[in-house]
C-alpha cells in the first residue's frame, strides 16, 4: 500500500463532512490486574463524507480490519465503511 500522507492531506481538501450523527459513549470495566475500575469511552454513530474519497479507500479498508488505536482490544477504533 502506498500511503503518502502528505499527498493524502492535500487531497483531503476536497472531502467534507456532509452529515454527522455522533454521540459520546462512556463506560467502565474492571481491571483485575490493577484491581480498579477503568474508564473507557469514545464516539459512536455515523459520519457521511462528500467528495472524492477514493484516494483514502485502502486506508479506510485497513482501519476496518485493524481497529487500531488505544482500547482496540475492547472494540474501540471499529469502523465500517459503506458506499452509497
Amino acid at each position: 500500500m502506498d500511503w503518502e500522507f502528505q499527498s493524502l492531506l492535500q487531497r483531503s481538501d476536497g472531502v467534507r463532512v456532509a452529515g454527522a450523527d455522533l454521540r459520546r459513549l462512556d463506560w467502565e470495566r474492571w481491571s483485575q490486574r490493577q484491581s480498579a475500575a477503568m474508564k473507557l469511552g469514545g464516539l459512536v454513530g455515523s459520519l457521511t463524507l462528500e467528495g472524492d474519497v477514493s484516494p483514502f479507500a485502502s486506508l479506510l479498508r485497513a482501519a476496518e480490519i485493524l481497529h487500531a488505536g488505544k482500547g482496540a482490544v475492547f472494540g474501540l477504533g471499529k469502523i465500517e465503511v459503506a458506499a452509497p
